[in-house]
């Protein structure tokens, strides 16, 4: 009898941690491996950058959608906030941002958009910020994370006006003065 309960008991205390790694672990080393390894999707934090066309062969994003352009910004806000703008073409397009655990914590579709181009403001948790102008203030509850820009290709001849409208959108910090 003592040997199943030392089992069973067993058992239930590896579940739980694999559970702790699943849930807590997984998915913070996932946003650090892919995102802010050197410095940003290969890149820069706090920039934004354009994705190519997707092809069969893409992997910048997990299960990419090839009628879809990408754009995509690795940020850091603990030291000031972040000015996302773009212009939102008369197709499908929205914007989401995740925290450093890689949950979805705000996301913003061209129907909701109440100004083009859409002036969102990203500041930190507990951050004083001033808001400049009419831009539309989201608290991220994490300082890192990612913002994703997807636009939908409605139609083969609309790749290079869409595009150019991509490649339009930024992410950057702003200058709070505080």
């Amino acid at each position: 009898m003592k040997r199943w309960l030392f089992r069973i008991l067993a058992t239930l205390a590896l579940a739980a941690v694999f559970h702790v790694l699943t849930v807590l672990v997984f998915p913070r080393a996932i946003m650090v491996a892919v995102a802010w390894k050197n410095k940003g999707l290969g890149r820069s934090l706090n920039v934004l950058y354009h994705g190519p066309r997707v092809t069969a062969d893409s992997r910048t994003v997990v299960r990419p959608s090839p009628d879809l352009l990408y754009s995509a910004c690795a940020y850091d806000v603990s030291k000031a906030p972040l000015r996302i703008s773009a212009l939102v073409p008369d197709t499908y397009w929205s914007l989401s941002f995740f925290a450093s655990n890689t949950d979805n914590f705000f996301v913003i579709n061209d129907r909701e958009v109440k100004a083009n181009p859409v002036n969102i403001l990203l500041v930190g948790p507990g951050t004083s910020y001033k808001n400049p102008g009419s831009a539309l203030v989201v608290t991220s509850p994490s300082n890192r994370g990612v913002a994703v820009i997807r636009i939908l290709i409605t139609d083969e001849d609309r790749i290079e006006e869409l595009t150019k409208m991509q490649r339009q959108a930024s992410c950057s910090p702003v200058d709070q003065g505080l």
